[in-house]
């Protein structure tokens, strides 16, 4: 079998591919992601049915399926998507797809099932149409009998020779004494001169045999006297014909309610007994049940049961395998059947079991599921060698059906089992995480008093020796002095940044709209005092955008970006700064361009961790904490942050927050 699957989503196609290759082993894909795959594909027709997505880069699935339906109108097209819509589904089923269904992964395991019926569908219709056009050119090669006869006293004037094989009949005189022929002439007043009259008959030859006969007449007037000319034709074929479409018809709705059936049932005890009772009319049958089989234990269970006059087994009877009897066919997925139990040994329990109460001829049918053995569908006949081939085939659709509808509800059951276990994880999960910010809440009130206070009082005691003490102590100790100051003063501003990022981490950041030109200026004026030592020049192109976010969090991240971009300049260099904004959909996009020295690509990720620095304290002073609580604060308000540079020519950092629609 070679399919072609028709998606530009690369992983997609590989789950498409994936679930193929799990239920047909033997499968050759063809994939096309791009318009030029798909005319090659087009044009070598290599394929035999098409999986065919909705939205493409470059097409849409309506138009992929008319290109197929027109140069391969025998081929099904399945349509496999979650971009269409109930009226695209529509318009694709008027123009010949063969089924559609919605691309998730609960969907997924139905898409080879709904391969394997689409081409099994394909299958009968070909087959079908093959059957009814030989038998269209059968009936176009038949004899056609001419009749004419008196319509008062229904006495035949002359007949020929077709009309007398028609009937299996040697002469006319044949006609005339069999009265059961009477039917087939008109009566005069039945109606009027020149009138055609078209029926259909079913009547019984003079062998026993009953033929479906199709009769036009015509009322004439011959020498003043009224004549009936006929034709007779057979139509036996074509009736038959109809019957079988008709049954044809009935059996496929009967298979799509139980389609339905299945899918409304949740246990396989419910499946089964959906299964049966749709099916039991449609077979023959005395006897219609299911069983499961359990390969750990060896034994078969009853699932459901559909019979007459309690022939059969209970519902949740069990037995050995044993007694099942020999079922390495089943294995081999070939349904086994014994058409006369009375001329048939009986070495197993349950063959004896059922021929004791009548049943003559046993079908067990094979229900397999991931190419595994699972269970019997098994009917029980009275009367022997009466099961058709067609019979058989409806089994096998049912038992089909039954094994995915099976393996699903088993699938669902494990998947609750999985959901709970891991609901379980979460709510665990969930304690840790409490109890880890208890312990992240102490620890920041830890920072906040215990080590803060110490630092308070070093500072303290270093500055009371450099005024008091200043002139007692030599150049060295003095020097040492200030290096205490220095670091001390470092140290608060570290334990300040750790309380700010530990605060993004653990508190709600409600949202309001922001007016970004009165924040961007308000934060300038706070850093008045640093730009004019820093001689540095800072341009906003205006009007900046308004956005949706919190407020200090937002002024905050501002701050941390125009230092940085102040700080980080090579030294003598005027540091230039330019601020502006750009509408990204429903996003708005602020930048901070700077002229520093730049960051190698290969540091763009590492900058944004905590205390994560790319140059000496001496060469740049910093905690290495502030782009941290840029990215932090962000992400809390569901934004985004990055940013572009090159050595030696300057960075620009961006962050993206919704915009506020007035």
């Amino acid at each position: 079998m070679h399919i072609l699957i028709i998606d530009d989503n690369p992983n997609d196609r590989f789950m498409i591919i994936r679930e193929m290759r799990r239920e047909f082993p033997d499968v050759e894909i063809e994939e096309v992601g791009e318009p030029e795959k798909f005319e090659q594909a087009l044009a070598a027709g290599r394929f035999e049915l098409t999986i065919t997505d909705y939205q493409l880069r470059w097409n849409n699935g309506l138009e992929i399926l008319h290109l197929l339906k027109n140069r391969y109108p025998d081929r099904p097209v399945i349509m496999f998507t979650n971009t269409g819509s109930q009226e695209i589904a529509v318009e694709a089923m008027k123009s010949g797809l063969d089924d559609y269904i919605l691309k998730s992964p609960k969907h997924l395991v139905r898409l080879s099932a709904t391969v394997r019926s689409v081409l099994e569908r394909n299958e009968t219709r070909r087959r079908a149409s093959f059957l009814e056009n030989r038998l269209q050119s059968l009936l176009n090669q038949l004899n056609v009998g001419v009749f004419r006869a008196i319509p008062d006293d229904g006495r035949l004037l002359e007949v020929n020779s077709a009309f007398l094989r028609l009937l299996r009949l040697n002469s006319l005189e044949e006609i005339q004494s069999n009265i059961s022929f009477n039917e087939i002439f008109s009566r005069v007043g039945d109606f009027t001169p020149e009138q055609r009259r078209e029926r259909e008959l079913r009547i019984r030859r003079t062998d026993g045999s009953y033929i479906w006969v199709s009769v036009n007449e015509t009322l004439n007037i011959t020498n003043g006297e009224s004549v009936i000319d006929g034709l007779l034709e057979d139509i036996t074929g074509r009736k038959r014909s109809e019957e079988a479409l008709k049954r044809y018809a009935t059996r496929l709705q009967t298979l799509q309610e139980l389609d339905r059936s299945i899918l409304g049932a949740i246990s396989p005890t419910g499946i089964a007994e959906a299964a049966l009772a749709s099916t039991y009319p449609l077979l023959p049958c005395q006897l219609l049940d299911m069983t499961l089989f359990d390969w750990e234990h060896q034994q078969a269970t009853v699932l459901a049961v559909q019979s007459s006059d309690r022939i059969g087994f209970s519902i949740g009877e069990t037995f050995s395998l044993h007694d099942f009897g020999n079922i390495e066919n089943l294995q081999q997925n070939q349904v086994m059947m014994i058409e006369n139990l009375a001329d048939h040994p009986r070495p197993y329990r349950i063959q004896q079991q059922l021929f004791d109460q009548g049943i003559r001829l046993i079908m067990n049918v094979p229900v397999i599921a991931q190419q595994q053995l699972i269970g019997s569908l098994n009917v029980g006949v009275i009367q022997p060698w009466s099961l058709t081939e067609e019979d058989v085939e409806i089994a096998r659709e049912v038992a089909n059906q039954l094994a995915i509808a099976i393996q699903q509800s088993r699938l669902r059951e494990q998947l609750q089992r999985y959901t709970e276990q891991l609901e379980q994880l979460v709510r665990n999960r969930t304690q840790q995480l409490e109890e880890a910010n208890s312990a992240l809440e102490a620890f920041a009130y830890s920072i906040s008093h215990d080590l803060q206070e110490p630092l308070r009082a070093i500072r303290g005691f270093a500055t009371i020796l450099l005024e008091d003490y200043e002139t007692v102590l030599n150049s060295v100790g003095q020097d040492l002095l200030y290096r205490i100051a220095s670091n001390v003063e470092r140290m608060d501003n570290l334990l300040l940044d750790l309380l700010e990022y530990s605060r993004l981490s653990r508190i709600d950041l409600p949202v309001q709209p922001i007016n970004l030109n009165l924040l961007v200026k308000q934060v300038l004026t706070q850093l008045e005092v640093y730009l004019q030592q820093k001689e540095a020049q800072v341009t906003i192109a205006e009007p900046l955008l308004e956005i949706v976010a919190n407020y200090r969090t937002v002024e905050q991240i501002v701050t941390n970006l125009l230092t940085n971009a102040i700080k980080f300049v090579a030294a003598g260099v005027q540091p230039q700064v330019r601020i502006w904004t750009e509408r990204r959909e429903r996003s708005v996009r602020l930048w901070v361009q700077d002229n520093g020295i730049g960051i190698l690509p290969q540091h763009w990720e590492r900058i944004f961790g905590v205390f994560e620095r790319l140059h000496s304290i001496e060469a740049y002073p910093g905690t290495g904490i502030g782009l941290a609580i840029v990215r932090k604060g962000i992400e809390r308000m569901g934004g985004q942050v990055g940013m572009e540079s090159e050595v030696s020519q300057g960075s620009r950092f961006w962050i993206e927050l919704p915009e506020f629609f007035k």
